[in-house]
């Protein structure tokens, strides 16, 4: 069960709205206590069905490799280290090029075929033992599914040769998945955190660029967009179904045309 953060607050630390500093208190430990709350409380499964879902509609995959290229063009780089694969070795089939050793970590048992010259760990990356360290690590779409946000990011730092380079990729807050998010919020009436602002968080003080790529998911009707977008509510799969009929209408008077943007912010973290 969720709870929304002030009743949370009371609980843990009695009422905090009794005075104007506790009122300001309770403003300081708001933001941490969410950032704490998804970090080791709200884990989600991966819907590989509702994955494919998406990909059918959009150039999210395109424009994040074409970006990331051009990062490695020109550049030497020995080993790079892919943490989730999702449903295809879409990534490693277009970046395999660049490096001399290619390693993917998959939790999911592969049905996949990989191509030749990657190697697959298939364990799962916040228990993985790994000694060896790589050049460039990227962890696209994936962050959303650590049990420990934080630890998954330290632990992929310590396996970062120095002058090396993460490549981070979530949804950003903008265009038409930022607004969605925040009314389909109000409708559950929970305040929502996103992971961009969770993972810039956890990213500070660290050496951090960011890129802003807008992806288009192209529907049919407003009924193949609700099913298309099922993957971005995984965390409450019960409530987005529940609330179908809403978020169609919020669909009809705020997204016009047939294509839903989402801006993919690739972070660079450069050890």
């Amino acid at each position: 069960m969720l709870f929304t953060v002030d009743k949370t607050l009371k609980l843990l630390f009695g009422r905090v709205n009794n005075c104007s500093q506790e009122k300001s208190w309770c403003k300081i430990y708001r933001r941490r206590f969410f950032i704490a709350h998804f970090i080791v409380g709200l884990m989600v499964e991966f819907n590989i069905d509702w994955y494919k879902k998406l990909l059918e509609g959009t150039n999210e995959k395109e424009v994040l490799v074409q970006k990331i290229a051009s990062f490695l063009e020109g550049k030497p780089h020995e080993s790079c280290l892919e943490i989730g694969l999702g449903i295809s070795p879409y990534f490693a089939q277009n970046l395999l090029k660049y490096f001399k050793k290619y390693v993917i970590v998959e939790n999911r048992l592969l049905k996949e075929e990989l191509p030749t010259g990657i190697e697959l760990i298939n364990k799962d990356w916040e228990k993985l033992d790994i000694d060896e360290k790589f050049d460039v690590i990227v962890a696209s779409h994936v962050i959303y599914y650590f049990k420990d946000k934080k630890k998954a990011f330290e632990k992929m730092l310590s396996q970062l040769k120095e002058g090396g380079r993460i490549f981070f990729v979530v949804n950003g807050k903008e265009s038409d998945y930022g607004p969605l998010k925040l009314a389909f919020s109000k409708l559950i009436n929970e305040e929502y955190l996103f992971t961009y602002d969770e993972l810039k968080d956890i990213l500070e003080g660290h050496n951090v660029r960011e890129y802003t790529l807008p992806s288009a998911v192209n529907f049919s009707s407003y009924e193949d967009l609700f099913e298309t977008l099922k993957i971005s509510f995984d965390a409450y799969p019960k409530e987005y179904e529940h609330l179908k009929d809403k978020i169609i209408e919020y669909f009809k008077e705020n997204i016009k045309g047939n294509k839903f943007v989402i801006d993919q912010k690739i972070i660079e973290v450069i050890k």
